[in-house]
C-alpha cells in the first residue's frame, strides 16, 4: 500500500476521536439519538478545523448498518465507502468547480428523487459553498425547504458571509472554532508517540503556534518536518525549517522593549532578520504576546484562557512586573499599527525596527495617573494636609488669589420687627423708597407723635440699616469678581471655554 501522509492517516473516523469542536459533535449526537435531524446544516470556519471530517462521520452515523447510531461501527461497507469518498449514497460535491445552475441540476436536482442505494438517507455534501452562483443558490432553494423524506444537505464553507441569506435560513449553522494551541499540542503528541517520533515539547508547541488553530495545518507540518529531520526532532530544526521565532527571541524582544534596552533590540532584529526569518510573523506573535501581558495584568494574575505553559506564566508574572497598562496598550497600538503597514512595505525590518523603537521610548514613560499620585502622597507625607487640598494644583492657585466669599446677600431680607417692642397688627405698611446714595439719614423725631406713629417707629428706622447694608455686600461681591477675572488661570479658561459657558447660561 502507498504511503498515506498523516492528515489522511490521522483523520478522525469517530465523533470522539474529533478535537477541538465539542460544540457540534454534541448538537449532532443529541440529533441522532433524539431523531431531530435537520434537512441541511451549514458548516462554517477556517481552513483545517474539521468541516470535511464532521460531515463524513454525520454520513457514517446516518448510513451506518447499524445505525442511525452515534457510534458508527466504521467496519461495514457503507462506513469504508464513506471513509473512501466513493459512497454512492453520499455524494461530494467541490463547490468552486460545479458552480454553475446546469451543476445543479445534473448533480442534485436530477437524482435527488431516486432512494438511496444501500444506506437509510442520501446525503449531498458541497464543499466551499459560497463559490456558487446566485442562480445556483436559488436553483436549491425549494429543494432544501422540502427535500424528499430520504435527503439530506450539508455545506462547508470558510466565507459564510458569501452565502446568500435565503440559504442560511433553511440550514442549521454551526461555526467551528480554530483549536486551541493545547488541544493541537496534545494531537500531535499522541501521533508522534504513535508513529515512534522522538520530538520535544518545545518543537511541538512551535508546531501548534505555526498552525494558527487548524489541525491539519500542524499535521502537515510535522509531516514535514521528519522527512527533514527523521525521527528525532528539536525545535531549531522546526524554527529553521518553517521560518519561525522561537519563544525565548520573542520574550527577550519584549523585555527590551520594556526595559527601554535599544541596543539589545537592534540586535536582536538584525540577528533574526539576517536568518531569514518572516518579519511579519514575528509583528502577530509580538501583538500576541504583549496581549498575554495585558491580560494577565487586568485579571491581577493567570487566566486559564491563556492556554500557557508553566514557563510561559513565568515569564509573564516576570515582565508584567515591569510595566503597566498604559505603557502595554501603548506598545500594542504601535505594533498593531505596523503589521498593517508590513503587508505593503518592500523594507520591513526599517519599519519593525523604528516601531519598536518608539515603543520602547513610550514603554518607559510613566503614566500621568502614577505621577499624580505620587505627588498626592508626598504633600500628605511632608505637609499632612488632606488629598483634596494637594491634588489640584488649579484650585490652590485660584484660592491663593481669591479672597474667601462674602456672605450671600443677593436676595433681599425682609425687614423684622424689633424684639424689644410688641408691635399690634396694622391695617398696612407703606414700602419705602430705595435711597439714592449709600448714606441715609433718620428722620428728625418730633416732639410729639399719634400712636400709630410710635409703634412702627422701629420698622421705619430699620430699614434704611438694612438697605445699606444690602448695597455695601453688592459693591463687596463686584470687587470680589473683578478680583477672580484678573487672575491668569481664570482668564485663560474664560479664553477657551468662554463662549461654552455663554452659551451655557443663555
Amino acid at each position: 500500500m502507498s504511503y498515506q501522509v498523516i492528515a489522511r492517516k490521522w483523520r478522525p473516523k469517530t465523533f470522539e476521536d474529533v478535537v477541538g469542536q465539542d460544540h457540534v459533535v454534541k448538537t449532532m449526537r443529541n440529533a441522532i439519538e433524539q431523531n431531530r435531524l435537520a434537512q441541511a446544516y451549514l458548516l462554517c470556519g477556517p481552513r483545517g478545523t474539521g468541516k470535511t471530517t464532521l460531515a463524513r462521520i454525520f454520513a457514517k452515523a446516518l448510513n451506518c448498518e447499524k445505525g442511525p447510531t452515534i457510534h458508527p461501527c466504521c467496519e461495514c461497507n457503507n462506513c469504508k465507502e464513506i471513509d473512501a469518498g466513493n459512497s454512492m449514497d453520499v455524494v461530494e460535491i467541490d463547490g468552486a468547480s460545479n458552480n454553475k445552475v446546469e451543476d445543479v441540476h445534473q448533480k442534485i436536482l436530477e437524482t435527488i428523487n431516486f432512494a438511496p442505494i444501500s444506506g437509510k438517507f442520501k446525503i449531498y455534501y458541497i464543499d466551499e459553498v459560497h463559490m456558487l452562483t446566485n442562480q445556483a443558490f436559488n436553483a436549491l432553494l425549494k429543494t432544501i425547504e422540502e427535500p424528499p423524506a430520504h435527503a439530506r444537505f450539508i455545506f462547508a464553507t470558510t466565507e459564510a458571509d458569501k452565502v446568500i441569506g435565503t440559504i442560511v435560513s433553511r440550514c442549521q449553522r454551526f461555526d467551528l472554532r480554530r483549536i486551541a494551541i493545547p488541544e493541537i499540542s496534545g494531537q500531535l503528541r499522541k501521533i508522534s508517540d504513535a508513529e515512534g517520533i522522538t520530538i520535544d515539547d518545545d518543537a511541538i508547541f512551535a508546531l501548534a503556534r505555526g498552525a494558527d488553530g487548524g489541525m491539519r495545518d500542524a499535521e502537515s507540518a510535522l509531516d514535514q518536518i521528519i522527512s527533514y529531520t527523521g525521527s528525532n526532532i528539536t525545535e531549531q530544526d522546526v524554527l529553521g525549517v518553517f521560518g519561525l521565532v522561537s519563544r525565548e527571541a520573542i520574550e527577550g524582544i519584549a523585555e527590551a522593549v520594556l526595559t527601554s534596552d535599544i541596543p539589545r533590540i537592534i540586535n536582536l532584529i538584525a540577528t533574526l532578520d539576517g536568518s531569514g526569518k518572516d518579519l511579519r510573523r514575528l509583528t502577530a506573535e509580538l501583538i500576541a504576546h504583549f496581549r498575554n501581558i495585558l491580560i494577565y495584568i487586568q485579571m491581577g494574575g493567570y487566566d486559564p484562557s491563556l492556554n500557557l505553559t508553566d514557563a510561559q506564566i513565568e515569564t509573564l508574572k516576570k515582565q508584567a512586573a515591569l510595566t503597566n497598562t498604559a505603557a502595554v496598550l501603548s506598545v500594542t497600538e504601535n505594533l498593531i499599527e505596523l503589521d498593517g503597514k508590513l503587508r505593503l512595505s518592500l523594507s520591513p525590518r526599517i519599519l519593525l525596527e523604528t516601531a519598536l523603537i518608539r515603543s520602547a521610548k513610550s514603554a518607559s514613560v510613566v503614566d500621568l495617573e502614577k505621577i499624580l499620585k505620587k505627588l498626592t502622597s508626598l504633600k500628605l507625607e511632608l505637609g499632612g494636609g488632606d488629598a483634596a487640598t494637594t491634588a489640584s494644583p488649579v484650585r490652590q492657585s485660584i484660592a491663593s488669589t481669591t479672597p474667601p466669599p462674602a456672605p450671600a446677600a443677593a436676595t433681599p431680607i425682609a425687614p423684622a420687627p424689633a424684639a424689644a417692642t410688641p408691635i399690634a397688627p396694622a391695617p398696612a405698611t407703606p414700602k419705602p423708597q430705595a435711597p439714592a446714595t449709600l448714606s441715609y439719614s433718620a428722620p428728625a423725631a418730633a416732639p410729639q407723635r399719634n400712636d400709630f406713629y410710635q409703634q412702627q417707629r422701629p420698622i421705619i428706622e430699620e430699614q434704611p440699616k438694612q438697605e445699606k447694608s444690602q448695597l455695601d455686600d453688592l459693591e463687596s461681591d463686584i470687587a470680589l469678581r473683578k478680583r477672580v477675572e484678573k487672575n491668569p488661570l481664570v482668564q485663560e479658561v474664560l479664553s477657551k471655554f468662554g463662549g461654552a459657558i455663554r452659551g451655557v447660561k443663555k
